[in-house]
């Protein structure tokens, strides 16, 4: 009978451990259910202040700054803005982050183009309406196309013949061109005048191993040769550049605020000893030659540090 009941008491408890053991381990289950569940519920904030804190969201990218100029149509707006009689416009934009645009007035024929070719050579005897237009049109454009988009920079605007072959600079922005190199020393710590003493050497002048560039302003009225009473006059201010020695030569020409200049193909010194059978009209029909067949040059910008090694060598004389 002890046994029996022994045995009871054993199988008893027996199920009462078991019971137990299940009764933890899906405790354990639960447990792990809810932490799991928490898990889940607290992710889906901690992305969103992540995704808050980077400013942006997946998929988001950063506004295109140039957007605003793909959309602007240079040509079109100065076509409607700024129009030209009997020209359209030609845009050329240079490589850099801000849109560099060289700006060209093209002749829509070549009869007009021959016209307005012939008026720019002889711009400098007289006054044309059409120029003085066309100049103000560049001067326009130059200055208020960068308000009205602020990535736009207008380097120059200039005419060019209907074939291509003829231009004439009318405005650029020197300070700010395309073609600086913003340095130490750079041309924009020196004036436009030396700049441009120094680009017409560097184009025209003879001799460029110069040990000295001297620049003379020859005014109005003054003879062409002041050794012969004989010698016709200049009809304008004249700028003659020459070294320091006979063998250096000179250029001697006026400029017409354009881009180009007038070149009097005048001797840096006339010969004083004329032989006694010469002609006594002689000196006057020659230098009368002289400044009746200048020759209208396009002056090039030409390399910044060529520039300022010449302007360096400047030496003027009011």
């Amino acid at each position: 009978m002890k046994k029996v009941s022994l045995f009871v008491l054993s199988v008893g408890l027996l199920f009462v451990i078991v019971g137990c053991t299940k009764s933890v381990e899906k405790n354990e289950e639960m447990v792990k259910g809810v932490t799991q569940e928490s898990s889940k519920q607290t992710n889906p904030d901690t992305t969103t202040t992540n995704t808050e804190e980077n400013g942006k969201t997946e998929g988001e990218s950063e506004p295109d700054t140039n957007d605003s100029l793909k959309e602007f149509d240079v040509k079109n707006y100065l076509e409607e803005h700024y129009p030209v009689e009997n020209s359209h416009y030609v845009t050329q934009n240079g490589d850099s982050g801000k849109a560099n645009y060289t700006v060209n007035i093209v002749a829509d024929t070549e009869e007009y183009s021959d016209e307005m070719k012939e008026k720019f050579e002889n711009g400098h005897t007289r006054v044309y309406e059409e120029i003085e237009v066309m100049v103000e049109t560049a001067e326009k454009i130059m200055n208020e196309l960068p308000k009205i988009n602020s990535n736009l920079h207008i380097d120059s605007v200039n005419w060019v013949s209907h074939d291509g072959e003829f231009s004439v600079m009318l405005t650029q922005d020197f300070e700010n061109s395309s073609s600086q190199v913003d340095t130490q020393d750079s041309l924009s710590q020196y004036s436009s005048q030396q700049i441009e003493y120094a680009r017409v050497w560097l184009l025209l002048g003879p001799n460029q191993e110069i040990d000295e560039l001297n620049v003379t302003f020859i005014p109005a009225g003054q003879p062409v040769n002041p050794y012969d009473e004989t010698s016709a006059t200049y009809p304008e201010t004249v700028i003659q550049l020459a070294g320091s020695r006979l063998v250096d030569g000179s250029v001697t020409y006026s400029g017409n605020g354009d881009g180009t200049i007038n070149v009097y193909k005048v001797p840096l010194r006339f010969e004083q000893n004329v032989p006694d059978d010469l002609d006594e009209n002689y000196m006057r029909e020659l230098t009368t030659s002289m400044i009746e067949n200048t020759e209208l040059v396009y002056v090039d910008p030409g390399e910044e540090k060529e520039i300022i090694k010449l302007i360096k060598l400047l030496s003027i004389h009011h």
